[in-house]
């Protein structure tokens, strides 16, 4: 709720002050144009929902700065633009903050009006009076006409009417109300704005992967026990990331779906390799870009003194060539694209199935993380270092696979951008 902050209300004409030069009292006159002078900013103590909110300034994301002028504070003059990522089905709510811009010596009207203005017309703003976003419905609407510095408040925005990837800016205006002391100040002026798009295809909100992780957790928790018999008996590394994607984009048509309450297979694909199955989810409309690897990133040496743990003897031990192209097609996927990324990934030949995430929404600094069917790998860091974390995956596989198979396998790679139909 409102966060009041009781305004000292005196006759703007009323101000006496002490010369120090002739220790007389003068009379000052209060400008107009300080009566409601805010800054409406991110409140920056609370979460965001169905929205991504960034004020990062590196080469890849530039800040962009509002002049806000001279009558603010020198603190508040060079007002940072926030960069906002948000849904488009959903109601994105963003938690703002009623900050005091200019504070002189003695009175200041403490409360005016605020305006948000859209660049967008077919964007729908609501205002509620909330000091975060953890609400349904059913919340008081937050008067703009009542504005007070302190306020805590959440911007709710509609962009169901726009295409994926449209940009648009909210600009916020404050003026005087007519509060009944003294004359009512005729200025208004710009005291926030934020920069906007909605997320494109291939990009996807924390919101989203909530339902694919708690999907996750019931599938890892179930293959972990190693069942001799059932659903989870199997190796069941295309199934599980399967699921996951299928989770995501809440059809249960096109891929693997199954129902673990009443145990009974609800729809299989025709898996046959994790190559074919990424083609396939391709075709379907849910991968923007296939890429394929060869061997040849990774070199080896083979060691012939003892056996590896999966009783290989001798064994090989992997590393990553230079210049592989890994990052850089990971780069390029995600350039200037804030939010989270999924990437559909097969090693060794497909013999094992995983899928990687992509946290980009700090475009200075993208992390990942590589999960199978079992959950969260060891795999992960700095996207900088995702061929390492490859790497990684495929020693393990590459080695217990000779153990299995009775040869090394191919190392090729192979990678699916995932995205929404």
């Amino acid at each position: 709720m409102k966060n009041k902050v009781t305004a000292l209300r005196l006759p703007k004409e009323s101000l006496v002050r002490l010369n120090m030069n002739t220790n007389k009292k003068i009379l000052v006159n209060i400008s107009d144009r300080y009566d409601f002078l805010p800054v409406v900013k991110i409140n920056g103590n609370e979460t965001s929902k169905n929205a991504i909110i960034s004020l990062s300034d590196c080469t890849e994301s530039k800040t962009e700065y509002l002049n806000l002028g001279s009558d603010y504070d020198k603190e508040w003059r060079n007002y940072p633009i926030a960069n906002i990522v948000i849904a488009k089905n959903s109601i994105a709510k963003v938690p703002l903050l009623v900050k005091m811009g200019y504070d002189p010596i003695g009175p200041q009207d403490g409360d005016g009006v605020l305006e948000f203005r859209s660049s967008n017309a077919s964007v729908r703003l609501n205002y509620i009076d909330n000091d975060d976003t953890d609400y349904d419905s059913r919340e008081d609407k937050y008067d703009l006409k009542d504005a007070e510095y302190g306020d805590e408040f959440v911007l709710e925005i509609d962009a169901k009417a726009l295409a994926r990837g449209t940009k648009f800016s909210i600009s916020v205006y404050a003026s005087d109300d007519s509060d009944g002391w003294g004359k009512t100040s005729g200025r208004k002026g710009i005291c926030g704005k934020f920069n906007v798009k909605v997320v494109e295809k291939d990009v996807f909100l924390e919101e989203e992967l909530k339902k694919g992780f708690d999907l996750l957790s019931i599938i890892s928790q179930a293959h972990r026990k190693q069942p001799k018999e059932g659903e989870y008996s199997v190796n069941y590394c295309m199934q599980g990331a399967d699921r996951f994607l299928g989770a995501i984009v809440e059809n249960q048509k096109d891929f693997y779906t199954y129902d673990d309450k009443n145990g009974t297979l609800v729809y299989s694909p025709n898996f046959t390799t994790a190559i074919a199955r990424a083609k396939e989810i391709k075709a379907l409309g849910y991968g923007l870009d296939y890429k394929e690897f060869g061997g040849n990133i990774f070199g080896f040496q083979e060691i012939i003194s003892g056996e590896d743990v999966y009783g290989n003897n001798p064994t090989r031990n992997l590393f990553l060539r230079n210049n592989n192209g890994i990052y850089d097609y990971f780069k390029l996927m995600i350039k200037n694209k804030r939010g989270i990324h999924i990437f559909y990934l097969s090693i060794v030949d497909a013999l094992h199935t995983l899928f990687v995430i992509v946290d980009n929404k700090d475009l200075c600094n993208p992390t990942y993380k590589i999960y199978d069917e079992d959950g969260e790998s060891s795999s992960k860091g700095s996207l900088k270092t995702i061929g390492d974390g490859i790497l990684k995956q495929s020693q393990w596989v590459y080695t217990w696979t000779k153990s299995k198979l009775g040869y090394w396998a191919k190392l090729n790679v192979s990678l699916l951008k995932f995205q929404r139909k």
